[in-house]
């Protein structure tokens, strides 16, 4: 990482004036950042008129932060959401129109906020070399700390860490806990094993409810109700063993079903 060049943080102030908003995008006084149907990125004046900021057809991904003043985006390199490439770039819209450049120099991998919008935390880097993590202030755009990734990320300072590894380390640990743990585990397999071949999609539908995800009428994958990242794929067929249509009726036939399986939730 240390042959990657450290790029530059830009901080402008983009303020564009409410009144200069089309009628049918005037939105009322609010003192929280917001995104209206068409896609419009606003963050609030200090008096609470909206200041628009950009559109969301810019953005990869957008996050807001727990103040609920300030959003963020990562820019997508080239304007096509079904096929973003690797971002290089966050833009963070804040309280009174101002905006901060996050241009670090490398592809950016995970990135929070972190003090309830105060900062914001990034790790970039190629994908074949170790990251780099950095803390950034928001009200002067200065980079507050910088670190290579250890070779233990337990190692790594709260702000650096995933979501993911700040959950995984605050699940409470202890035999008794491993063992009801367990327990469950075989409750799960209990109850999956309930559902057989010849039974109804309303019978699944007890244990198992759904998710996003590509799907039809004969397919579709289910979450444990208990547990989204439990899952099963079903085969249906239809009562009368053809599909007239494409609406999933509570009636349609098991044909098969997978052994249960974990994996991230799917969102439409």
């Amino acid at each position: 990482m240390n042959k990657l060049t450290f790029g530059t943080v830009l901080v402008s102030l983009a303020i564009t004036s409410s009144q200069k908003l089309p009628k049918h995008q005037q939105l009322e006084y609010s003192h929280e950042a917001e995104v209206d149907a068409a896609g419009n990125i606003y963050v609030s004046s200090d008096q609470g008129k909206p200041i628009w900021m950009g559109s969301t057809k810019r953005c990869w991904e957008l996050r807001e932060a727990n103040d609920r003043q300030t959003l963020g985006c990562r820019v997508m390199s080239e304007p096509n959401p079904d096929n973003p490439m690797p971002s290089l770039q966050l833009e963070i819209y804040r309280k009174g129109g101002h905006k901060v450049i996050i241009a670090p120099g490398a592809l950016i991998g995970d990135w929070r906020f972190w003090k309830d919008g105060e900062q914001v935390a990034v790790s970039f880097g190629s994908v074949d070399t170790p990251a780099t993590y950095a803390l950034y202030d928001l009200a002067t755009g200065h980079v507050v700390e910088k670190l290579s990734q250890p070779s233990d990320e337990s190692l790594l300072p709260q702000w650096a860490k995933s979501e993911w590894q700040i959950q995984a380390e605050s699940v409470p640990m202890s035999a008794e806990l491993s063992q009801q743990r367990i327990q469950w585990i075989g409750k799960v397999l209990h109850d999956t094993e309930q559902i057989r071949p010849g039974m109804k999609r309303k019978d699944l539908l007890k244990v198992f409810t759904t998710e996003g995800g590509i799907s039809s009428r004969s397919e579709r994958t289910y979450v444990y109700k208990d547990c989204r990242y439990i899952k099963v794929t079903v085969h249906f067929k239809a009562p009368a063993g053809e599909f007239a249509t494409l609406d999933e009726d509570p009636d349609d036939i098991i044909e098969s079903l997978s052994q249960p399986f974990l994996a991230l939730s799917t969102m439409d």
